[in-house]
């Protein structure tokens, strides 16, 4: 369905290794759930920001950040491929406002970091970033 939409496209690679090889500025660069959660913010949003054409939107969004527990936390789970035992990544997780200073020190402008509460009550919320590439 998307495959043939004008102007789309999509990339599978390693994040960092694309947006420091790729000549291409974009408008526009989002992370659902993805990237930003599971990549140091100090290695991706400059290569980001070196992406993005000027005045360019970065968004993301991923789990609403459990209090008292900031930073890059360990996360294990199943192996998708089918290999036996557990995986463990990290993920960053910051309170809005650190995401928001974290992406200014890093020149973006226009930010807006919130968490959206979950439809039910007792279920985790999403953090929400929405910012301006500098220039």
């Amino acid at each position: 369905m998307w495959e043939n939409t004008p102007g789309l496209s999509f990339v599978h690679a390693e994040a960092r290794d694309f947006l420091a090889s790729a000549t291409t500025a974009f408008d526009a660069i989002y992370s659902v759930w993805g990237v930003v959660w599971f990549t140091e913010p100090e290695d991706l949003f400059p290569l980001i920001a070196q992406r993005l054409n000027p005045g360019g939107t970065f968004a993301f969004s991923q789990a609403e950040p459990v209090t008292d527990s900031y930073g890059p936390q360990p996360m294990r789970g199943k192996w998708l491929e089918g290999r036996e035992g557990e995986l463990t990544v990290l993920r960053w997780q910051y309170p809005p406002a650190v995401w928001a200073d974290t992406l200014k020190r890093h020149g973006f402008t226009d930010i807006d970091a919130d968490i959206l509460p979950a439809p039910q009550e007792g279920d985790i919320g999403t953090l929400v970033v929405s910012a301006r590439a500098p220039g």
